[in-house]
């Protein structure tokens, strides 16, 4: 499963660091990154641990602006 996110249009809310801590972290500026990405277009991606679906579909799901996306 790859994980993709928008990182130029996050707001900084950092649930998506709470929750898939082992994905996300929050940087200097206050803004989420995803850790072990490559950017893609206007997306970094990462692949995940099939046992981590759970946590990043949290994620996915609660982050206030839409911009992380599994597939």
């Amino acid at each position: 499963m790859r994980i993709l996110h928008k990182a130029a249009e996050c707001i900084g809310c950092g649930v998506c660091a709470e929750v898939a801590s082992h994905y996300f972290e929050m940087n200097e500026d206050g803004l989420a990154q995803l850790l072990a990405s490559t950017r893609e277009d206007v997306f970094y991606c990462a692949e995940a641990n099939p046992a981590d679906v759970s946590a990043l579909k949290q994620a996915e799901a609660e982050c206030p602006v839409d911009i992380i996306r599994l597939g």
